[in-house]
């Protein structure tokens, strides 16, 4: 993983964010949904582009990374890139899995298709002063991720 702290940024403060980010990626490889949520606010906002709505709160979080789990059991984060700057982490990161469980979709649930995915995500943190996250922006290419498993018509 490249990391890069701003100059200008506490050193405290960044260091604590590059900690929530390593340990948040630790979860998710881990496969841990109990030691994933609570990196999040219980008043969290997490604007997903797959959501019209944001999630909102630890709880909307957790039932979201629980349904991405049981979609993608094998689920694997890789950083490649972050940008820490006091307590705002902006980050590239390399997801893929492969869809062996039900995957539930605004639209509806999606039987497992047997396919992997690989997908670039970036995203943007702005971390709070107990270091937990309170607002998150996502970014990504969900048509790919629909087109990978072979949903997209």
């Amino acid at each position: 993983m490249t990391t890069s702290q701003s100059d200008s940024a506490p050193a405290g403060a960044a260091a604590a964010s590059v900690r929530v980010l390593e340990d948040q990626v630790a979860a998710i490889n881990a496969h841990d949904v109990a030691r994933f949520a609570p990196f999040y606010s219980d008043d969290a906002v997490v604007r997903d582009p797959q959501y019209a709505d944001p999630l909102r709160g630890r709880a909307a979080v957790e039932n979201d990374f629980s349904a991405f789990l049981a979609a993608f059991p094998d689920l694997r984060a890789e950083v490649t890139c972050s940008v820490v700057t006091g307590s705002t982490v902006a980050a590239e990161m390399t997801l893929a899995g492969t869809h062996r469980g039900p995957l539930t979709l605004p639209s509806g649930e999606v039987p497992p298709t047997g396919r992997s995915v690989r997908f670039e995500m970036s995203f943007f943190d702005r971390i709070d002063d107990q270091g937990l996250i309170v607002n998150e922006r996502r970014y990504y290419d969900v048509l790919n991720q629909l087109e990978q498993l072979g949903l997209n018509g």
